[in-house]
């Protein structure tokens, strides 16, 4: 690999690329205009050099252009749940906010291939832990509307005491309406002072049940629907997520084979510039080759700042996109590689995109429950049949415990007295409301207007499939036409640096020929690398709308790297 050894071969190589120039204008200065150019002998340091570069290519090779493509890794997690955290890799709490700079300091560096990285970010993606907690959410609210099947059973329970205390005086006596000697005579200006005390308990059982109801049925449908409809943004989201780490993992790998190229670009513009400062001081060569050779190396210092900190960054996006502890970041463990090309033409492509596509089925069932969201408000105008039945038992106890008599009202005053009853009824009950001013006739036509709103957004979401599945496909075939190039332009290279090699060796080619071809070289190395990029971006890409996926938390996930069954 081209990390293990940069300093051995590319910096000297690489490093001529600004001496040539140099070795130009000074051979001119000294060698008069009629005379044959002579070239210096061949430097038997570079020439070490060179042979350590021509190794090096062997190992370059294989990881630039590899004799096979990448195995089809999956991560496979039986269950699923994203609740349940990695061993190694656990997500911090929903709710964890560090308030101490310690806590997010990055302790720990581990390398992961994308087939694992895949793996973690099922567990600990926080926006599939909500789409799975969407679908139980949903998964509750349809068998909350499935229970109205069953008949509704109640109890109640009632107790309490009371206390009452009452003064009757009599202004007309009652003689008369009696005989002499009755009970119920009072006399003029008679009273009674009597006190009640009064507690009672009762119970009562209560039983409804829907035996015709066109409302509990479109209740049901409503929640099936937007029960499927949850499940299929969860589908959708583990296609999103599928790709979102594919692009940040394959991000990573270039960042990673960029700052390995321009770091050995650098130290190699380090020793020009001290082999040029050290010939300006022996009068060697102009003071303007130093100046020339001092902005070559701030320029390569200046672009590989920028590969070092977009390693760093692509290394934190993914790290916050698995959701990995605070202290820990990621790297990527493989080296850049192609995926196989992609097996589809364009039409296949687009027809496969459509087919059983999470985000189109989601807004279908978003469609059918508003659908059936207006047949339930509809159904709140037709007739509704329900079975009603209640019994209950009931005591009570009055005890008079003050009962004072002048004259009045003697007769039917008890000091203690139980009472007990008992009743129970049943029946059918038949509600129809048939007019309510139009609320309901509003409340429908407001549902199906929601309904062919969203069917508006299903056409515009096949559109942006076919547009997006076009993209993709129009850009991976031309990042497959920049490989070949790329690689012929690799391949053309090291044929160039053998010859060169060999022409130096023999005297019949001076610094500025090796410099140029090492420069050509390096400029190949990084379009392979770019091109290889861009081709799995794009397939990724493809992938992410043609990926089958579980629509069912419960069920095992496996995210491939590649299409399968084509």
């Amino acid at each position: 690999m081209i990390r293990r050894q940069p300093r051995r071969w590319l910096a000297p190589a690489l490093g001529l690329a600004l001496v040539a120039p140099m070795a130009r204008a000074w051979g001119q200065e000294l060698i008069a205009a009629p005379r044959p150019r002579r070239l210096p002998p061949p430097s038997a340091a570079l020439l070490r050099s060179l042979q350590g570069f021509q190794d090096d290519l062997e190992r370059l090779d294989r990881s630039l252009l590899p004799a096979a493509p990448e195995a089809d890794g999956a991560g496979e997690l039986q269950g699923a749940e994203p609740g349940r955290p990695d061993p190694s890799l656990p997500a911090p709490a929903a709710t964890a906010l560090p308030q101490e700079a310690e806590a997010v300091r990055i302790e720990r560096r581990q390398r992961l291939s994308l087939a694992e990285a895949l793996a973690v970010a099922v567990r600990n993606d926080p926006d599939l832990a909500a789409a799975v907690l969407g679908v139980r959410e949903q998964q509750d609210l349809a068998g909350s509307a499935r229970g109205r099947r069953w008949p509704e059973l109640g109890l109640n329970l009632a107790g309490g005491f009371s206390q009452q205390r009452s003064y009757n005086q009599v202004w007309t006596d009652n003689a008369g309406l009696y005989p002499a000697g009755s009970p119920f005579l009072v006399r003029n200006q008679g009273w009674n002072v009597v006190q009640s005390n009064v507690g009672a308990a009762a119970a009562r059982v209560e039983l409804a049940w829907e035996l015709l109801s066109p409302y509990r049925a479109a209740a049901i449908a409503e929640a099936d629907d937007s029960l499927k409809a949850s499940r299929q943004r969860y589908a959708d989201r583990l296609r999103q997520l599928q790709l979102d780490v594919s692009i940040a993992y394959y991000g990573l790998q270039l960042a990673d084979q960029l700052l390995r190229i321009r770091r050995a670009v650098v130290e190699s513009d380090t020793v020009v510039r001290d082999q040029v400062a050290a010939l300006q001081q022996v009068g060697l060569v102009p003071r303007l080759d130093r100046l020339r050779a001092e902005a070559a190396l701030q320029q390569s210092r200046y672009r590989f700042e920028q590969a070092e900190a977009l390693q760093l960054s692509r290394q934190r996006q993914l790290s916050n996109l698995i959701n990995v502890p605070f202290d820990v970041s990621l790297r990527a463990s493989d080296a850049v590689r192609l995926q196989p090309p992609w097996p589809l033409d364009l039409e296949q492509t687009i027809v496969r995109g459509w087919r059983d596509n999470p985000q189109l089925r989601a807004l279908q069932a978003a469609r059918d429950a508003l659908l059936r969201q207006a047949d339930r408000r509809a159904a709140e105008l037709l007739p509704s049949l329900r079975l009603v039945a209640t019994g209950g038992y009931g005591q009570g106890l009055i005890t008079q415990p003050v009962i004072r008599l002048e004259g009045c009202c003697s007769a039917a005053l008890i000091p203690q007295l139980l009472n007990q009853r008992s009743d129970w009824a049943a029946g059918l009950q038949l509600h129809w409301r048939f007019f309510d001013g139009g609320v309901t006739a509003g409340a429908v036509a407001a549902s199906r207007s929601a309904a062919a709103r969203t069917d508006q957004q299903l056409a515009r979401e096949r559109n942006a499939i076919r547009q997006r599945l076009e993209a993709a496909f129009h850009d991976h075939r031309a990042a497959l036409r920049q490989i070949v190039a790329a690689r012929a332009s690799y391949s053309a290279s090291r044929e160039a640096f053998r010859d060169v090699r060999a022409r130096y060796q023999l005297g019949l080619a001076d610094y500025s020929d090796v410099a140029d071809t090492v420069a050509t070289l390096t400029g190949a190395m990084e379009g392979v690398a770019e091109s290889t990029t861009l081709a799995n971006v794009s397939y990724a890409q493809l992938l992410r709308e043609l990926l089958p996926v579980p629509d069912r938390p419960d069920q095992p996930v496996a995210l491939p790297l590649v299409l399968g069954g084509s």
